[in-house]
């Protein structure tokens, strides 16, 4: 038996092995294990869970049963093992990258009805809120409305949109409950994960059966007419097969913009622009449906095969970079393929999405202002203008990768593979340059190999690693990485690293075509003139952008109790690629053509007007983190705290015609969070945490702070958050969380309406398998 450190709760998926043998066994939910037929004598047990500090004691098997109950620890602060960093399981101490982990605990603390806001306590992150579960991290500055420098993976599979090339965030199918840890790797990590890792990766991990058996519900009420209800299923049939089920669904009302603030005014304000709340259809209601069907399978004792399905249905308004969406019926499909054995990793994944009945606000509110404005619409009218403007998204993706890692002499690890991606969008010419019979595809192909070296036994690390990338639209990128790791002392590190990584456009970035924003994706070039027909620029087609980052930091565990990560960083990104900014606008005395002399968007009321997407020149950015976490008190007194700083030190650009590059960051962030737990009531928990952000610039399409603020500016924000729960022996868990418990009404980012305080209660319950039986 496995028990936890009190010596009666089991644990599950749990490593068991006999030293020096061939025999091992995993544990299930109840903490049971088995390995038969192992011959009498002495032998080494090893026992080892995730969160857990490895358990050796000797043993010694004679001829009949042997049973033997073996008590897990809780693993050190900063010796959590992590696997994003280096494909390759590893102490988040030792790992030659900052890897930030978020347990599937934090996640509970936050009581929130998406994973993603658990995020907003990692250090290195810009973390904005868009509204009630609408969330967006980004990493190392140059954000827009979409963030496309980093690779958002579920178990190591792609979670991207295929029609636009964007993280799926809040539209992700997987709920809370299914998530075992989320952890992000900040900084360059393009040459393990290829394109747009430029600035980090975000892998969600899932639990299997053999991680957690049984029934879980967690049910939430609060205010903003939120009601959410999650489920998860997971058993195991003869120990060989698993199955698991996942399901959830939250309605709410999303706070409304500020009709007395200018932010979100559509079409032309000499006309009489439109405010967007008489513009929606859905009076600001959430709607969000997820479910997810796994089938597990034992092969042998090493190998393991799952083939799984996830849908998600969300309807919900959604920023963007030429105002925001409201999303209606918005859906992600998809189907999963995994084979997988301790040296072998092998993934298909097909992800497919339907718009529903989506449309742009602001190419409503151009329409509606046409026909003479909200008086002439009956909401019947209204609504058929909205379905004659609806996006069309019946997009692919189809995303597979095959892995092969080995350690050779308990020194060398090698790992080596390949991926392959097509990329398939449809979008009939709604939003991108594919109507008229055009179709768009998009062909990534990589292959990768590392290798990890303990130069000096537990003193000297050296870590090299390459990639080769082929895109069908822009050819071969090449990615190289090293790292040097010393460690003076045990738990102490000190690293220099350097990496190169590549953003090619996506597809948004390429292929975009908004008529009514005048926004048109940047594949072919385009002529800007003067109202007397003379060239004032010339904008080349997009190329890929790239950033050669060097890294120095510091990871250590102070008496395995507090664990320090500094890291400061220096980049240099060539070919950068910008956000959506206007290239010409005819008010002003410019106009847009395409090579051949075409007017971009000729015979419309935009003609030579444009919003694109171009290469900015060479920037030069510094910054560092510094975050320490861990148990002042143990088992009672846990505290988080970090710290962010990040300037642009230069910036050139031969295109006189370009603006200033911003960062569209701020400057400055920091974070706390301190969590009490047992302390007066046992079984109970404390948790507070704040997180501070510095004003800042911010530019992209649409949303531009010198427009909208008298000092140019998003304000400064401080956000303070509480959580309250107690855990009774039956399973059940009663909590209740406010976030924002200051009621501050500023936003994170432009384009968020206006928050307040939300509150949630939640019940969550546990059932182990063998209180099913």
């Amino acid at each position: 038996m496995v028990r936890g450190p009190d010596g009666r709760k089991p644990i599950a998926g749990a490593v068991v092995t006999l030293a020096n043998t061939t025999f091992a066994a995993m544990s299930e939910a109840d903490g049971s294990y088995v390995i038969d037929e192992v011959p009498p004598g002495r032998y080494e047990l090893h026992v080892s869970g995730t969160g857990y500090e490895e358990a050796i004691s000797p043993i010694e098997v004679s001829t009949g049963p042997y049973a033997i109950t073996t008590a897990l620890h809780k693993i050190a602060t900063g010796e959590e093992i992590v696997v994003t960093g280096s494909k390759f399981p590893e102490k988040r101490v030792e790992a030659p990258v900052t890897v930030e982990r978020v347990t599937s605990d934090d996640i509970k603390l936050t009581g929130s009805s998406t994973y993603l806001t658990a995020l907003s306590q990692v250090k290195g992150i810009q973390y904005r809120e868009s509204g009630i579960g609408d969330i967006r991290i980004s990493m190392r500055g140059f954000d827009s409305q979409f963030n496309t420098r980093m690779v958002w993976m579920v178990d190591s599979k792609l979670a991207e949109l295929p029609g636009s090339g964007l993280p799926m965030g809040p539209l992700l199918p997987t709920p809370s409950l299914d998530i075992k840890s989320i952890e992000v790797v900040v900084g360059p990590a393009s040459a393990l994960y290829g394109a747009n890792a430029v600035d980090g990766v975000v892998n969600v991990l899932t639990k299997t059966p053999w991680d957690e058996a049984g029934v879980s519900v967690a049910l939430r009420i609060g205010n903003q007419n939120l009601a959410d209800a999650s489920l998860r299923v997971a058993g195991k049939v003869h120990h060989w097969f698993g199955y698991k089920l996942n399901a959830q669904w939250m309605q709410a009302q999303d706070f409304r913009p500020d009709r007395s603030q200018p932010f979100h005014y559509y079409a032309d304000p000499t006309k009489g622009a439109i405010f967007e709340g008489d513009l929606v259809a859905n009076n600001y209601n959430l709607r969000s449906g997820k479910l997810e069907g796994f089938l597990y399978a034992r092969l042998g004792d090493k190998w393991y095969l799952e083939a799984g399905y996830g849908f998600s249905y969300t309807d919900a308004m959604s920023a963007t970079n030429t105002g925001r969406n409201e999303l209606r019926g918005w859906q992600v499909h998809y189907q999963t393929l995994q084979l997988s054995h301790p040296h072998w990793f092998a993934q298909v994944t097909r992800t497919g999405t339907d718009s529903g009945q989506t449309y742009q606000v602001d190419g409503l509110a151009k329409a509606v202002q046409a026909g003479g404005g909200l008086a002439m619409y009956t909401p019947e009218a209204l609504e058929a203008l909205r379905q004659k403007l609806r996006f069309i998204d019946a997009s692919q993706l189809i995303d597979s990768e095959l892995q092969y890692r080995t350690e050779l002499f308990h020194r060398l690890r090698l790992t080596a593979g390949g991926q392959l991606r097509a990329y398939f969008p449809s979008s009939s010419g709604s939003y991108l340059d594919d109507g008229g019979g055009k179709s768009i595809r998009t062909i990534v192909g990589g292959q990768y190999v590392q290798a990890d070296l303990w130069a000096v036994r537990e003193r000297l690390r050296l870590v090299a690693a390459v990639r080769v990338d082929e895109h069908s639209d822009y050819g071969v990128q090449v990615s190289p990485k090293a790292s040097i790791v010393v460690s003076p002392a045990r738990d102490h590190n000190l690293r220099v690293g350097y990496n190169r990584a590549f953003k090619t456009p996506t597809i948004l970035d390429a292929y975009l075509n908004i008529a009514s924003a005048a926004a048109f994706g940047n594949h072919t070039g385009f002529v800007i003139k003067d109202a007397a027909g003379a060239e004032v620029a010339r904008i080349a087609a997009l190329s890929p952008e790239e950033n050669n980052s060097l890294e120095l930091g510091y990871k250590g565990s102070i008496r395995r109790r507090l664990f320090v990560d500094i890291v400061g960083f220096y980049s240099f990104y060539d070919n950068f690629i910008s956000p959506l900014g206007v290239a010409a606008s005819p008010a002003k005395g410019t106009f847009a053509s395409f090579p051949d002399g075409t007017p971009t968007f000729a015979g419309t009321p935009v003609e030579g007007a444009l919003l694109t997407y171009t290469n900015f020149g060479s920037a030069q950015v510094a910054g560092a983190n510094a975050g320490i976490d861990g148990w002042i008190l143990p088992g009672r007194l846990l505290l988080s705290a970090s710290a962010s700083y990040i300037r642009m030190v230069s910036f050139t650009t031969t295109n006189a015609a370009q603006k200033s590059l911003l960062l569209n960051v701020p400057d400055v962030t920091a974070r706390a969070a301190v969590t009490l737990t047992d302390l007066g009531l046992r079984n109970s928990f404390l948790r507070v945490q704040g997180r501070f952000q510095n004003r800042y610039a911010f530019a992209s399409g649409f949303w531009d702070s010198s427009k909208f603020y008298t000092h140019g500016r998003v304000p400064a924000r401080f956000v303070a958050d509480l959580a309250v729960g107690y855990r009774f022996q039956s399973g059940v868990t009663l909590s209740g969380n406010i976030f924002n418990v200051l009621d501050d009404h500023g936003i994170d980012v432009l384009g968020a309406p206006p928050g307040g305080i939300v509150g949630y209660l939640q019940l969550a319950y546990a059932i182990q398998p063998q209180a099913m039986e």
